[in-house]
């Protein structure tokens, strides 16, 4: 559960945004293509303990389809999520930015991940087609790509609907 509220911002992004329910934390997608980091930094910037979504569990997952659902035009190629994995070592884990390793029975991979296990460090969500039916999955991305990304984190009050 949760609702939406679309809202321009003085930014000129596009942005949507769900709420989740019984609290002030959401999910915030911007259209506005940017690197990863940039991305990271800018959702860092917007607000306290914001960062790029961790899908870590069902509920969350849930409410990135949401704010995703009939987005497929503005993010033919993804969207950023706060998947990373270190430059160093043989095969570094895939983690959330906040720390935490991603859990097996969490993983969404894409059918064709890895794309670059060599040189992706960064990951997105995309959309794909799995037998006729559109699914988000994750996809490993150079995190120099530039795309649209999803901030996870408390919103500020003055975006809320007036509910009755």
């Amino acid at each position: 559960g949760g609702h939406f509220r679309r809202c321009g911002d003085t930014h000129k992004l596009s942005v949507s945004t769900f709420f989740f329910q019984g609290g002030d934390e959401g999910l915030t997608f911007y259209q506005e293509a940017k690197s990863w980091i940039d991305a990271l930094e800018y959702c860092q910037d917007e607000r306290e303990n914001s960062s790029l979504v961790h899908i870590t569990n069902q509920t969350v997952q849930n409410a990135v389809k949401s704010l995703l659902a009939h987005k497929n035009d503005s993010m033919k190629n993804g969207a950023w999520i706060g998947l990373e994995r270190s430059i160093f070592g043989k095969a570094p884990p895939w983690m959330w930015t906040s720390g935490p390793q991603v859990q097996e029975s969490c993983k969404q991979w894409s059918s064709n991940f890895p794309v670059d296990c060599l040189n992706n460090h960064c990951g997105k969500i995309i959309w794909v087609t799995i037998n006729g039916s559109e699914e988000l999955k994750w996809q490993d991305a150079c995190c120099h790509e530039q795309l649209p990304f999803i901030c996870q984190g408390k919103l500020l009050f003055n975006l809320r609907p007036n509910l009755p």
